[in-house]
């Protein structure tokens, strides 16, 4: 077990150094090393099953995030919706097509013209099929799809944004948990060390050349690192689950990071002119054509707004009838006629007969005439008609209705326009914001190389001093935290500028899974 992490900790700071082949234990044999191993480092009991670890790393983070983020997946939703909105808009290029059927009973007396009463027993049908062309309604049909194809591509774009932040967001907190697990081991090499300080004294005060007060300075020093582990191991575990979320993974899924990403990745060249970069970044960044496709929708509502002072017309067509019933039937009834009585001779018998109305008819006798059979088909009678129909609304409200809504639209369109100004701007900041930071942190790792360095060389000398005699223990405390300052310091310039390589692409509109896990430099 204690060579194992004797291991551990020289593939840790060949890390940190790269190809820098100095070795920072080279002060100690190898006895002394395994000694600073501790074998019950103070612990606290987390809420994960750290005993069954997720190890990942950058790649496959990414693409774990691709899969299952709940931003992607809320994005994706959101560009089905407007390719379906789209879809909408051009069912207004096909006629719309209805058909109905109605049949009623009738049984009862009924007033005819509210005065006359009838009793009825019988039924009636009806059946149609109808079509409607609006092929002109001012335009409306026209603008609003060109509308919504511009919003469906503007939704599309709104995918890749979503995205691209979520890819600098994991890439974010894969270093951000990838930073504390390093500090943790960087904590472990100065909890160590700190031990090996103690037993140093110890040992000399036992041989009467050290004295109580040194031991009790090593043992407070040793209590100080062993706080620092603890709070440690909250926040690599803090870290972890915060990736746990972004790649929408069980938060108590304990994610263990690839230390082999703790090396510089150069993913985009700086040394390019900066106003070349950001035209890069003018023509690769989805908001920026976000931006502009909103404003060519809202340009087209525009025309929308106008159509209210064009006529609509509709082209139609009917086909269908009505009857008694719907299948075809043929009655046979008796008819019995009215009939004009005659004389012997032939000529009209004028005869009086009182009626409801008090009027006096003459000749005609009711139903005296001679029965007769009559068929009748009381099914449905088929009949069509086509036509056009043009409508020419002037104006609601006289016009005013109208010019408000074309009014507003305009200023929705000059609110747009605003917007792709905006865009430009904060792109070109976001820019050149993110190459400084590339320039800076790129200088940073060189300085921390050199640091660590002379800590390192710095705590082997103080330790030497203070076994022959010659050195304080004072000296050896300040340097052994120098020296872990120095390492932690180191951990961070590494990531510190990949983070900042990544938030360049990003700020591009480049950023990709390849791009982020190009090689190392």
């Amino acid at each position: 077990m204690q060579v194992k992490k004797q291991g551990f900790i020289y593939l840790l700071v060949f890390l940190l150094l790269q190809s820098t082949t100095l070795n920072l234990f080279s002060f100690a044999n190898e006895n002394e090393i395994e000694n600073t191993i501790l074998l019950d480092k103070p612990k606290i009991k987390l809420e994960a099953r750290i005993d069954e670890p997720l190890d990942i790393d950058l790649e496959k983070a990414l693409s774990i995030a691709l899969l299952q983020n709940l931003d992607i997946t809320s994005a994706r939703i959101n560009t089905d919706l407007y390719k379906w909105k789209l879809y909408e808009n051009y069912s207004n290029y096909l006629p719309d097509v209805k058909g109905g059927l109605s049949g009623q009973r009738l049984d009862g007396t009924f007033l005819i013209g509210g005065v006359f009463p009838i009793m009825t027993l019988t039924s009636s049908v009806s059946a149609f099929l109808r079509f409607d062309y609006r092929f002109l309604e001012g335009g409306m049909g026209f603008f609003n799809t060109l509308a919504a194809n511009k919003l469906y591509k503007s939704s599309k774009e709104n995918l890749s944004i979503n995205m691209k932040d979520v890819l600098l967001q994991v890439t974010d907190t894969y270093y951000q948990l990838l930073k504390e697990q390093a500090q943790a081991e960087v904590v472990t090499i100065s909890l160590n060390e700190a031990k090996s300080v103690l037993d140093l004294n110890q040992k000399l005060q036992k041989q009467g050349v050290g004295t109580k007060f040194d031991v009790l300075q090593s043992e407070a020093q040793y209590a100080e690192q062993e706080q620092a582990f603890i709070n440690q191991q909250a926040k690599s575990r803090d870290a972890s689950i915060n990736l746990a979320r972004l790649l929408n993974l069980e938060q108590g899924t304990h994610i263990n990071p690839d230390l082999k990403d703790l090396k510089p990745r150069k993913i985009f060249d700086t040394d390019r002119p900066i106003l070349e970069i950001i035209t890069l970044a003018k023509e690769n960044r989805s908001e920026l054509k976000k931006a502009r496709l909103d404003y060519n929708a809202q340009k087209n509502y525009i025309g929308v707004a106008y159509s209210g002072f064009l006529p609509n017309a509709n082209f139609y067509g009917q086909y269908g009838g009505n009857g008694r019933v719907f299948f075809n039937r043929t009655k046979i009834a008796e008819v019995i006629p009215d009939a004009i009585a005659l004389d012997g001779n032939g000529n009209p018998v004028v005869s009086m007969t009182s009626r409801v109305l008090n009027r006096n008819v003459s000749d005609v006798i009711p139903n005296s005439g001679k029965p007769y059979l009559v068929a009748t088909n009381d099914s449905l009678m088929a009949s069509k008609f086509i036509g056009v129909q043009v409508d020419w609304d002037f104006g609601k409200g006289l016009g005013t209705s109208t010019v408000s809504q074309i009014n507003q639209a305009r200023y929705q369109a000059m609110l747009a326009k605003n917007n792709i100004e905006i865009s430009n701007q904060k792109i070109e900041q976001e820019v050149r914001s993110s190459y400084l930071k590339v320039q800076t942190t790129e200088k940073l790792i060189d300085v921390s190389k050199k640091r660590l360095i002379a800590a390192t060389e710095a705590l082997r000398l103080a330790k030497l001093r203070l076994e022959n005699g010659v050195g304080l223990n004072t000296e050896l405390l300040n340097a052994q935290k120098q020296y872990s300052s120095a390492l932690a310091a180191s951990a961070n310039a590494i990531i510190d500028y990949n983070t900042a390589q990544a938030e360049l692409v990003h700020s591009l509109g480049i950023i990709s899974v390849d791009a982020l896990i190009s090689p190392h430099s």
